[in-house]
């Protein structure tokens, strides 16, 4: 009798390398097996997370749908997600109490950003006694640490100054950044799209080595053909399903490489880059490639936690690519211009195309045991509701995804006015296991989701 053929299985944290370079592996079919006896397979669904910030608010009459529970409508702005709808969730009625003045005056963009993931009141300060809180990303990173090579990542599209004043009396740090690793230091994100290519599927020395990094440029070597010996001995041992999905992961990786290295007239010296930025450059391409880099970091379980700002706390940059040439934040000054509205809509739509792109993008992303939309948590929020008022009530949230199982999304829910943000985070943070019972200024868990 013929003995049975054994598969062969794969520890999941298993790189391919090269000289200078190392990537991770998407999930395979065959790293089942090798879980340890402790964890079940399904621990591959355990759920990725991503918190996405929107500057300068939103038009709440055309992002708000008219009709709550599972047949709501998609006004002009939330249309772009259609196809995903049953995996979303339009959350009205929640507000984020830490953003609104409490006697200190104006500054309300600074204060939408620094209080987006922590809901704490910022210290209105220039100096360095810069004060919120503990972000929620920064505390599921704490707690789902351990599982993969990055703890989190943050990410943006806009540097900006680190130290000053950059809104009334706020320092910069409020404005250019929503991760908080405690109530005194905020996480620096990265805004090159090269670079956090890089930080993936580079050496982690080369990310830190910039005479490594220069080399590999000059020798014109992708990071695929560095891993290319590897990747093939790998091959030739995987079933069919999983060489598909091995070379799916890898198309994608050299596409964005591709785009990565491509030569445009947009590219400038670093000295120019600021001009670029306030001419609006090739920002939507960069999202798009940072979008994507989001999804390759969740295929292959290199974090589970990322922060994305698309734009700083009232940034007012150009969107050229929609014939828009006026600032963003200049437009959501709007006081009821209908030339305004007319241009604010179209942005506020273009952002929300772009996230649905990316939940389009993790739907068609296999994972042990469903897809990488089903397994992640997305929130795609602003910290300002209108604008032109400042408001930090009726927020625009979307909840994506399912949660690894623990959120059933598909409904607008419209809650009681100033429901606490923070107690979508605290829901967010029980269902990774966190022991928080209360985070900021929650007041239980939010019902429904």
């Amino acid at each position: 009798m013929a003995t049975p053929i054994r598969r062969r299985s794969i520890d999941r944290r298993t790189f391919l390398r090269g000289t200078g370079a190392a990537m991770a592996l998407p999930f395979l079919d065959c790293m089942v097996p090798a879980l340890p006896r402790s964890i079940d397979a399904s621990e591959s669904m355990s759920a990725r997370f991503a918190f996405i910030f929107v500057p300068n608010g939103m038009k709440m009459d055309e992002w708000t749908p008219r009709r709550r529970g599972r047949n709501f409508d998609l006004p002009f702005i939330l249309e772009p997600i259609n196809k995903v709808r049953k995996s979303v969730s339009v959350l009205s009625g929640l507000a984020i109490d830490g953003g609104r003045p409490h006697g200190d005056g104006p500054g309300d963009h600074a204060r939408a950003a620094g209080s987006f993931l922590t809901c704490a009141h910022p210290k209105k300060t220039g100096g360095a006694d810069i004060f919120a809180g503990v972000s929620v990303d920064q505390k599921l990173a704490q707690a789902l640490k351990q599982n993969t090579r990055l703890a989190s990542m943050e990410l943006g599209l806009e540097g900006g100054r680190r130290a000053g004043i950059c809104d009334s009396g706020y320092s910069c740090a409020y404005s250019n950044n929503i991760a908080w690793r405690s109530p005194t230091t905020p996480v620096a994100k990265e805004t090159r799209p090269e670079d956090v290519f890089t930080r993936l599927f580079g050496d982690p020395n080369d990310a830190r080595d910039a005479s490594a990094k220069e080399k590999r440029r000059l020798l014109h070597r992708s990071v695929l053909d560095l891993i290319s010996a590897d990747a093939r001995d790998l091959r030739r041992k995987l079933g069919r399903a999983d060489r598909a999905k091995l070379d799916e992961y890898m198309d994608a990786v050299r596409d964005l490489e591709r785009q990565l290295t491509r030569p445009s007239s947009a590219q400038s010296p670093i000295a120019g880059a600021e001009s670029v930025l306030e001419r609006g450059g090739d920002r939507m391409a960069r999202m798009g490639q940072m979008f994507e880099l989001m999804a390759l970091a969740f295929q292959a379980d290199q974090t589970r936690v990322i922060s994305f700002m698309l734009g700083n706390a009232g940034s007012n940059v150009a969107h050229r690519s929609l014939d828009i040439p006026d600032g963003h934040h200049d437009l959501s000054h709007h006081g009821n211009n209908p030339a305004k509205l007319a241009k604010l809509r179209q942005i506020n739509r273009l952002y929300v195309k772009h996230l649905a792109t990316f939940l389009e993008r993790l739907q068609g992303i296999e994972v042990a045991g469903g897809n990488l939309l089903e397994s992640s948590a997305i929130v795609f929020a602003a910290g300002i509701s209108d604008g032109d008022h400042h408001n930090h009530d009726h927020l625009p949230a979307l909840l994506c995804g399912h949660g690894a199982g623990k959120l059933h999304p598909g409904t607008h829910r419209k809650y009681q006015r100033n429901t606490p943000m923070a107690n979508l985070y605290l829901s967010l943070l029980k269902n990774a296991g966190h022991p928080e019972s209360i985070f900021a200024d929650s007041q239980g868990t939010l019902t429904g989701i």
